[in-house]
Formats: C-alpha cells, structure tokens, sequence
C-alpha cells in the first residue's frame, strides 16, 4: 500500500484530462466500504469504482443477511458525496454516474455490457471468451485470435440476452438503467447467464436510487 498509492497517484498525474478509475472490490470482510471510497478521494483520486466480490462459498462473499449493512453503505455514501459536491471537492464515483436526463440510447439500455458481441476477452493461449470473467470456462469458447470466432452460437446467445428476454426484469423499475446485469455474475451465480442474481438486483437498485437522488439534488443546485 505504502509504495503503490504514491505511484498511482504519480500515474494519474501524467494522465492530464484523460479519464481513469481507480478500481477496488469490497467483500463480506469490509462492508463499511463507504470509509475505503471516501478515503481513496481523500488521497487525491477523482475517478473511484468499488464494486462487490460475486460469488459464493467463502467468508469473503455476501449473503442476503449482508444487504441491510450494505444498504446503509451506499445511503451514508450518497449523503457524504453530496456534502463533497456542496463543498467543491467532489469525486466521480462509478455507481453513482446515471444520467436520468441523457442516457444511452435504447438499444444500449437493453443489451446490458455488450461481452460477446461489441467485444472479446483473449486469454493468454490467444483463446477467445464473450468476456474476461469467462476465461478458462470451455464451454464459452468463441474461438482464436488464429482462427477467428468459430463458435457464433455463443455469440449470439449473449447477444440477444437482453432485458427483453429475462423474466424477472419485466416488471423492474430499474431495469432500464441496469439492462439486466453482468451475465458472468448470473452465470457463477444461478448456472444461468438468462437469471439475474437477486443479491445482485438489490444492491444495484439501491445505487440506482442513490445516483437518482444525487442526480435530482445536483439539478436543483444547478450543478453538472
């Protein structure tokens, strides 16, 4: 920690406007993650992404018994982002960029992340996989980067897995602003890239709701 930050921090500096992020994962072991985020824009960095272990099996992965905890994470968080904004110090955090004025288009809205079809993953061997979660998981091999994508099936499977053909986001209020969720956590989760994992339906409307409420305070303040 002690040498990695001070060269982070040294990075970013030579970055000039170009965006980053600095990216950390919060498990069952830290669910105060809200300190971890405040104290990273405390260090300087401006462009801050947390996101939660996916899994399960370990004391490092979430039950639903966590989500109240975690709830609160994210509420203390969006109070404490807001205070920063009202005191000109404010920081990007991921979870929190929804633009509920000037979205994506629709189509991006549906299509959640585009692994496997707007892009690939290449393992080291030159293999190919709809993303790099899926690496080593044979039965999602696309094909090489010798000999192309071979297996287009599997493309397409990700491609038209969209919230238009995943039943329990039919009648979700968020489902346009998440477009259905990572399918790599669907799949580890319920063996299924089609089934949204419900621990993570929670959080994610619950950071929705947050962004929605910093993105109506930032109106009324007529900040950007």
């Amino acid at each position: 920690y002690d040498r990695i930050v001070p060269q982070t921090q040294a990075l970013i500096a030579t970055r000039g406007k170009k965006s980053y992020f600095v990216r950390g994962t919060f498990t069952a072991q830290n669910k105060d993650f809200a300190k971890d985020v405040m104290h990273l824009a405390d260090l300087g960095f401006k462009e801050i992404s947390v996101e939660p272990v996916v899994g399960s099996g370990s004391s490092l992965h979430f039950n639903e018994a966590d989500l109240p905890e975690l709830m609160e994470a994210y509420e203390q968080l969006a109070i404490q982002y807001i205070n920063r904004l009202a005191a000109g110090k404010g920081f990007n955090f991921y979870h929190f960029n929804v633009n509920v004025f000037d979205g994506p288009c629709l189509y991006k809205r549906i299509t959640a992340c585009g692994a496997g079809g707007e892009y690939l993953a290449v393992s080291p061997e030159g293999k190919l996989y709809p993303c790099h979660q899926f690496v080593g998981e044979t039965e999602f091999e696309l094909g090489t980067v010798f000999e192309g994508v071979i297996d287009k099936q599997i493309s397409c499977k990700f491609t038209e897995n969209t919230i238009l053909n995943k039943p329990p986001c039919e009648a979700c209020w968020a489902k346009l602003f998440c477009s259905g969720g990572c399918h790599a956590n669907a799949h580890f989760s319920n063996g299924d890239f089609n089934k949204p994992n419900v621990f993570s339906c929670e959080l994610q409307k619950k950071r929705i709701a947050c962004a929605i409420m910093i993105q109506a305070w930032k109106s009324e303040h007529l900040i950007k």
